[in-house]
């Protein structure tokens, strides 16, 4: 009996303390996979181009631009996405309130290590949102993630795919531009997409 006893006792333990290091991983505004397996989840954001400490900080200011945003309205928060990358803040989306597309970037622009801000929120007369289009959105975005993932001439990690509407939005850092055309090109080949806007950098800090 005491031996259950003591191995509920150390269970309990474990169970505060690793609640209690990811709501410190969330307060901090870093990401909950860095606790559970934090070796393997480190190495792999290590491979980024950015590397961990760049990967932190992005995480961090896309956690507070989007409590701005919700705090300022749920439905904006709801209607905008917000991608970051070295830095730069990525907004897209759909409002039915003009003032809202300056809104949304007025506050990205409050978020502390803030480098641009690339607003590519539409502004429509009416609700044009529908089930079908989400739909098709993260179909075409988990496709193109797939393509590249399993394409060796390309870094997948150091990309961020983002499809609004069909059009895809793409940044992150390539390595070459042999690699930024490869990219690009999966990305216009995919079906259902309208357009392809690039945002990536070539290794260097050339655009």
């Amino acid at each position: 009996m005491l031996g259950r006893e003591s191995m509920k006792k150390n269970l309990k333990n474990i169970t505060t303390i690793a609640a209690l290091l990811a709501s410190s991983a969330l307060l901090s505004g870093c990401l909950a996979p860095l606790v559970i397996g934090g070796g393997a989840a480190v190495g792999t954001l290590a491979t980024r181009e950015k590397g961990v400490t760049g990967t932190m900080s992005d995480s961090q200011i896309s956690i507070v631009i989007k409590a701005k945003l919700y705090s300022f309205s749920p439905d904006l928060y709801a209607r905008v996405g917000v991608n970051v990358q070295e830095r730069e803040v990525l907004l897209t989306g759909k409002v039915n309130i003009p003032e809202w597309q300056v809104e949304a970037e007025r506050l990205a622009w409050q978020a502390s290590g803030v480098l641009k801000v690339l607003n590519n929120i539409e502004v429509v007369e009416s609700d044009e949102f529908a089930i079908g289009a989400y739909a098709k959105d993260s179909w075409i975005t988990t496709q193109l993630k797939s393509k590249i993932l399993f394409t060796e001439k390309v870094r997948s990690l150091n990309y961020s795919i983002k499809t609004v509407g069909g059009v895809v939005y793409v940044m992150g850092v390539a390595q070459n531009q042999e690699e930024l055309d490869e990219v690009l090109k999966i990305a216009s080949n995919t079906m259902y997409v309208t357009r392809v806007v690039n945002y990536t950098k070539l290794k260097g800090g050339a655009e």
